[in-house]
């Protein structure tokens, strides 16, 4: 099991869709051909135009490549999850769009079934940072998030594996809670025990 959000999995299965299986896939060059963004380089603030069917987008050149390719991400996660024109919305709105563009570019420049095994086979930020070439800031995030998934997912799987335990130890003749057992006594005062089933004979 995954602990993964619907994003992020809606994500990870258009990608596969697409054939991107690993790092060199995810250059701006082959995203914008695969998902029809049309990339401008300028010397003014990124900022991007989109319909349902393509976008048109400007990034500012005069910038790391890394911030570039974070610009990139975060203009494409606009256009991979919103409609509308922000210069037109409530400041309320425009903000959790933004932070939901923030949230979502990690998903789409790092997708986890990419990302996680370099992650745990490379050993510093740095090599990360020079196979993923973004931000040391965002790959931190991306760690960490991923970290707190495994670690959700390890403790569920503690707790399920805990309560069958209980659960079969409870389903064992001998060991058949007292409550169990009178709801099945009772259960068998009303439909005859001949109608019970083989198992729940074997507890009583």
């Amino acid at each position: 099991m995954r602990f993964a959000n619907l994003r992020e999995e809606k994500i990870a299965k258009k990608y596969k869709e697409l054939g991107i299986q690993n790092p060199h896939d995810l250059t701006i060059e082959n995203l914008s051909s695969l998902f029809k963004i049309k990339v401008n380089y300028y010397e003014y603030e990124t900022d991007c135009l989109y319909n349902d069917k393509c976008a048109m987008m400007y990034i500012n050149n005069q910038q790391s490549k890394e911030d570039i390719r974070k610009d990139f991400f975060h203009e494409m996660a606009h256009y991979f999850v919103h409609c509308g024109d922000q210069r037109d919305m409530p400041l309320e709105f425009e903000r959790l769009q933004e932070r939901q563009a923030h949230w979502t570019s990690l998903y789409l420049s790092m997708p986890r079934y990419i990302f996680e095994p370099i992650m745990n086979e490379v050993k510093s930020l740095i090599e990360l940072r020079e196979i993923f070439a973004l931000p040391d800031s965002m790959i931190k995030e991306r760690v960490r998030m991923i970290r707190q998934q495994n670690q959700t997912e390890m403790q569920y799987m503690r707790i399920k594996k805990s309560e069958e335990s209980r659960i079969n130890r409870s389903l064992n003749k001998g060991k058949v809670y007292k409550s169990t057992l009178a709801i099945l006594n009772q259960l068998k005062n009303q439909v005859g025990e001949e109608k019970l089933s083989n198992d729940v004979k074997s507890l009583l």
